[in-house]
């Protein structure tokens, strides 16, 4: 049986199966897929605290809360206990901790977060800066992820920020990877940007 132009009944049930499996948990949320890769980059440095804030009080920039789920893309369920390292810029472009720094200095605008049985996590930080690739073109702000847990694949990716002007052109961006961000009132401050970024790890 053809539905449609070129389309089978059997083609129709398979394409609604799938379009199901994929399905989004509420609005703006990760699917059943599992998120898209994007490259570590050369400035990931192991072994970053476990804190959920991970821009000091006194570092420039305007405040940024990251939250999200970690997914499993097995039944789309949270994973409890997997690891979201996450490191990025400063206000002015630069990562910390490359040049030899030590202590506290070297993990700025660095650190790793333990999800719990709702496969939630949470950071406190600024918003990153942008830096050149060239003399015409700047990378788009972004925050890097390296996401494991036990019997799924580790995933390194991206966070780009909707409506920063240096997405277009840029070679690393995807769609997928960009999320709204929002301006959530703080008492006592100007504003704090907010932004959700759900992850979902393929299984082994």
């Amino acid at each position: 049986m053809t539905i449609g132009k070129g389309i089978t009944r059997r083609g129709f049930l398979a394409g609604l199966v799938g379009a199901v499996a994929t399905g989004t948990r509420g609005a703006g949320a990760a699917t059943c897929a599992p998120t898209e890769a994007n490259p570590e980059g050369p400035f990931y440095i192991g072994g970053a605290p476990f804190r959920t804030q991970i821009a000091p009080g006194g570092e420039p920039g305007e405040r940024l809360v990251v939250s999200g789920t970690v997914l499993s893309a097995a039944a789309c369920r949270p994973l409890q206990g997997a690891v979201v390292d996450v490191w990025h810029a400063n206000a002015a472009g630069m990562y910390y901790g490359l040049e030899g720094a030590a202590g506290d200095e070297a993990w700025q605008l660095r650190g790793r977060a333990r999800t719990g049985e709702d496969g939630a996590y949470r950071f406190e930080t600024i918003l990153p800066g942008r830096y050149p690739l060239s003399p015409s073109r700047l990378r788009p702000r972004h925050i890097h992820y390296l996401v494991t847990a036990p019997g799924h694949r580790p995933l390194a990716t991206q966070l780009y920020f909707a409506g920063d002007p240096h997405l277009e052109g840029d070679p690393l961006v995807r769609r997928s990877l960009v999320v709204p961000i929002a301006t959530t009132p703080a008492k006592g401050a100007r504003g704090r940007w907010s932004v959700d970024f759900d992850v979902t790890l393929a299984p082994l």
